[in-house]
């Protein structure tokens, strides 16, 4: 979404991918929801009220920390179908760029 926005390019999203902690291009609320996604992407189950609190003291309130879990679960849920049914989305960073 940033990238067909114009806001970031393809090099920078990939720098943010590679070390969202170390990265000066997502502020601290950014990398809050970054290891929220990273958490309940690989250990859904792991996810505490300790979690959820960080951020709070980020700034995010409970509405922005739900919204942000649903947008997390489906697009979980759609990567799962996609691999599940054998949909092409390999050339969907190209996509992406293409509609910038």
């Amino acid at each position: 979404m940033v990238m067909a926005q114009g806001q970031l390019n393809q090099k920078q999203m990939q720098s943010i991918l590679d070390n969202p902690e170390g990265s000066d291009l997502v502020d601290e609320k950014t990398k809050g929801l970054l290891r929220l996604a990273a958490k309940m992407t690989r250990e859904s189950y792991k996810v505490t009220p300790e979690d959820i609190e960080a951020l709070r003291t980020l700034g995010l309130s409970d509405e922005m920390i739900l919204e942000s879990m649903h947008v997390i679960a489906f697009f979980n849920y759609l990567d799962r179908m996609a691999d599940a049914t054998g949909a092409p989305v390999e050339n969907l960073q190209d996509m992406v760029a293409g509609m910038a």
